[in-house]
């Protein structure tokens, strides 16, 4: 079957999925209600995960991980793919760019793998895109948010979209950092900002879109420090707080900005501190994150839609031992993009091949459909048309809603 666009009827089979684990199907792991019934004479199709499952930032990976498996486990009860049975194979990227790579080698060796998931470190993403294009298999990010990924390091004047089978299921950073600044500016009142950046692709470009941004609203970007991760804290505080800033802009991840705004805080530096989706996270409280330092994180809070709350209440009746944490519901999507786009390539005759996978390619660049994050469908660069982005604020020792960016 061709992948010209239409409207993808997700909602519905993921609600009723849900229904079939809410009622007992689902298993520990999402090993039970794995669809008994189902034909599957012609073996099983892989679906390949990339993501940070030791080390720092293994609750994000673990929930990415636990995500994709309920989505797998879901399709495998209505069996999705005619024919076949669905499994997931997980690689740990450590959060380490040649190990991603690395892992994506091993699972594009694989002749039954369809596409991979993740991974969520931008960095990690750079190092993985070349290796699954050159094996013409799609890529689905549910957490990499670098502008230049899928536009290029010219993304304003000369966007260039490099790897054709790279998609994702988040917004960028070039929609999430201009969201902060327009936010602190206007609903907070703060312009004389420093920014903070550990360096890596994620955080030097939410901190270089959070900036143009800045100036836009006419504030100040009044310090401009870069502090790898595992440097020492000092020089930074001292440039920070002979600034005098309004408020610190941090490009990173929560295990290093937690320390952060309490070396700040220890400092002298009562300014809030502010971030992206890299530090929206429970660890950021536990790791040093003061009360009203603040987060953005991509699309509408999973509470307030009605699809999301069904897959939490899924994903906690599974049984899964760790949290969904902040990618998990996109992670749910994009695997639902890949399979229910598989489908759709595979088309009458249903037999799978390595040759399928660019066809499956072009099906996910035309998927249009609903997700439990909301629609989903890819503009020409295999980005997520929607671009929502809502505000957290640390109250009370934990991220609370504070509401949409706009």
């Amino acid at each position: 079957m061709g992948a010209g666009r239409r409207r993808v009827g997700t909602l519905g089979a993921v609600a009723a999925a849900l229904a079939l684990v809410l009622s007992g199907c689902g298993g520990a792991g999402g090993a039970a209600g794995d669809g008994g019934d189902c034909d599957t004479s012609r073996g099983t199709l892989v679906v390949g995960l990339v993501a940070p499952l030791s080390g720092e930032l293994a609750s994000v990976g673990l929930g990415m991980k636990n995500s994709a498996d309920l989505a797998v486990t879901q399709a495998n009860a209505r069996c999705a793919v005619p024919g076949y049975h669905l499994a997931v194979q997980s690689q740990d990227d450590r959060a380490d760019p040649a190990t991603g790579a690395a892992a994506a080698a091993t699972l594009a060796r694989d002749p039954s793998l369809i596409g991979v998931l993740g991974p969520f470190n931008s960095s990690v993403a750079q190092s993985v895109q070349p290796v699954l294009s050159d094996a013409g298999i799609v890529q689905i990010s549910p957490g990499s948010t670098a502008t230049s990924l899928t536009r290029g390091a010219n993304a304003v004047t000369a966007p260039l979209r490099q790897y054709q089978t790279f998609f994702r299921t988040v917004a960028t950073n070039g929609v999430q950092g201009p969201a902060a600044a327009s936010y602190l500016t206007r609903a907070e009142n703060k312009r004389r900002v420093a920014v903070v950046s550990d360096g890596k692709t994620y955080g030097e470009g939410i901190a270089e879109e959070f900036a143009k941004q800045l100036a836009t609203e006419g504030g100040q970007v009044v310090a401009r420090v870069t502090a790898a991760p595992g440097a020492g804290r000092g020089a930074v505080v001292s440039r920070v707080a002979a600034a005098r800033p309004d408020a610190v802009f941090y490009g990173g991840e929560y295990p290093e900005g937690g320390p952060l705004s309490a070396a700040l805080a220890a400092g002298g530096v009562s300014a809030p501190v502010v971030g992206g989706d890299g530090i929206v996270n429970p660890g950021y409280v536990t790791a040093g994150g003061r009360e009203g330092d603040l987060g953005t994180s991509i699309g509408p809070p999973p509470e307030t839609l009605p699809a999301a709350r069904g897959f939490v209440d899924a994903y906690r009746q599974a049984g899964y031992p760790d949290d969904i944490g902040s990618y998990g519901a996109a992670t749910f999507d994009a695997t639902n993009v890949l399979v229910d786009s598989t489908v759709r390539a595979l088309g009458d005759d249903g037999d799978w091949t390595p040759a399928r996978r660019p066809d499956v390619v072009r099906s996910v660049q035309g998927y249009d459909g609903d997700g439990v994050t909301g629609p989903l469908s890819f503009d020409r660069f295999g980005d997520v048309v929607t671009d929502a982005v809502t505000v957290y604020r640390v109250q009370a020792g934990r991220w609370t809603v504070v509401g949409p960016a706009d």
